[in-house]
């Protein structure tokens, strides 16, 4: 948000909010750590993840799907009435609708809008969009202890992303020959997708580029090892012929 300010933990200052989604949840004020139920977290999580406002028959029914209509909206109701005050305080409350407020800012947004950026082709990247910023802004996973049905599509659609983005990122870093800092990117889409093979080039072509042999055939023959005992499948011609020079020569 224009003008807002976060410490290097992520605590918000000058009275406004932020809401953590990525690793695990947390919302902070200007005072601290905000203490959430589990309903209240959910209620928060909701609203950040549709990033607009939604009917209370909206939150409601998806909060408690298995309810009926009359005692879903009494659970909401009461939801609210038991948010803490500096957790009503992020909320935007109609009589119809709700939303997050303006003021509270979402880790999840700006690191969507930092995986966009290194995507995106026909822009030029900010010295601030590469290097250890960038990487620990794409490193967690969405609510990874979250399990209900719309976080976890939401969670999905996030890991396809950030390991998109950080494959983006260590290819940018190698052509700018920061090897350390695109291998650890690499590694990071590794970690985050092990069975991914174009994450595994990106790490093996670092490798290569450093003239590191040995480190990109051992990165090799482990993918290849994984996937065969995972997926009873073999690398693509593609990941072969990356190594291919450097495979030990058929004895005569």
């Amino acid at each position: 948000m224009t003008g807002m300010q976060t410490s290097p933990a992520g605590v918000a200052h000058h009275g406004g909010m932020r809401l953590a989604l990525l690793g695990a949840f947390r919302l902070t004020s200007a005072a601290g750590e905000v203490a959430l139920g589990d309903c209240g977290a959910r209620l928060l999580v909701l609203l950040a993840l549709r990033e607009r406002r939604v009917t209370r028959c909206g939150v409601a029914g998806t909060l408690w799907p298995e309810t009926s209509d009359d005692h879903a909206q009494s659970n909401l109701r009461s939801a609210l009435c038991r948010l803490p005050g500096a957790a009503r305080r992020a909320l935007d409350v109609k009589a119809h609708d709700l939303s997050l407020a303006a003021h509270v800012d979402v880790d999840l947004r700006e690191s969507r809008d930092l995986a966009l950026r290194l995507l995106d082709p026909g822009a030029a990247s900010a010295p601030a969009d590469l290097g250890s910023h960038a990487m620990r802004a794409l490193s967690n996973d969405l609510l990874p202890d979250y399990y209900d049905d719309w976080i976890v599509h939401e969670s999905d659609a996030w890991l396809q992303l950030r390991v998109h983005a950080l494959e983006a990122l260590a290819a940018q870093l190698l052509s700018a020959r920061r090897f350390g800092e695109a291998a650890a990117a690499a590694t990071l889409a590794v970690r985050a997708e092990p069975l991914r093979e174009t994450a595994r080039c990106a790490l093996i072509r670092v490798h290569l580029a450093e003239g590191n042999q040995s480190d990109a055939l051992d990165e090799f023959q482990r993918y290849r090892a994984l996937i065969r005992a995972e997926l009873d499948l073999e690398p693509t011609a593609r990941l072969h012929a990356l190594v291919r020079d450097l495979q030990p020569a058929p004895l005569l």
